[in-house]
């Protein structure tokens, strides 16, 4: 009963309505610290796509470090029913929402892979950002499967990895180690090294990529929690 009530379309909306704007406030209460700005900056608000990557539990934090000037957000979404309350606060910052899997891009056996992976193409053709948490929304945590570099080698967009840490926040015992971020601290906001697959990247040079990007946002998001005062989130055993 109680599931039925939470899964309820009415409760969903209220629900991410609310999320939304407890995210817009952890946005403008946060003393942002910005590092490694420079690095994004050449793809960042240029007028070509580029697939954004966070880790699943810094979730709510995803919308402080964007601005929708800059190329607009399309947020990559499960097709799980959990998924829908994701969806909704979404679409209440203001953003866009592509339903699929980051694990299961282009697989045409993956239930939403083909079809998030044309609407992601179309996104970033035109400019515009695709947003995607690489361990959602199962995991491992902290582990990047090879989704997003394919779909940076068909699309040619760069991958521009991003981690967040903040000093007052709530951590949970969820498989990802989520993060409620409180109001009225301080934070950090670090951007990766853009990264291009080039068009005729083989599996073993995907590989070698995808291993970069996953060891360069768990070491900056370690050193950004470790900053803040907190012991650091392992990855998870890798698949």
């Amino acid at each position: 009963m109680f599931k039925r009530f939470m899964r309820s379309k009415a409760v969903q909306m209220s629900l991410g309505w609310i999320l939304a704007a407890y995210m817009v406030l952890i946005k403008y209460t946060t003393r942002w610290q910005i590092e490694r700005a420079d690095q994004a900056a050449p793809v960042i608000g240029n007028g070509q796509g580029v697939i954004g990557l966070t880790w699943h539990s810094r979730f709510l934090m995803l919308n402080s470090a964007w601005k929708k000037k800059w190329q607009l957000p399309h947020v990559l979404i499960s097709l799980s029913r959990d998924g829908a309350l994701v969806s909704y606060t979404t679409r209440f910052l203001g953003l866009k929402t592509i339903r699929g899997s980051s694990r299961k891009i282009g697989s045409s056996k993956a239930k939403g892979g083909s079809s998030a992976l044309r609407q992601m193409k179309i996104v970033l053709d035109r400019g515009d950002c695709v947003v995607i948490t690489p361990d959602g929304p199962r995991g491992p945590r902290q582990r990047l499967g090879d989704g997003p570099l394919r779909l940076a080698k068909m699309s040619g967009a760069p991958i521009l990895p991003c981690v967040f840490a903040v000093k007052n926040r709530i951590q949970f015992k969820s498989w990802d180690r989520f993060v409620l971020p409180l109001p009225f601290g301080r934070g950090k906001i670090v951007w990766g090294t853009p990264i291009f697959v080039q068009a005729d990247a083989d599996d073993r040079e995907i590989e070698k990529l995808r291993d970069q990007i996953e060891g360069e946002m768990n070491i900056f998001l370690a050193d950004a929690d470790r900053a803040l005062g907190h012991d650091p989130i392992a990855p998870a055993d890798a698949p």
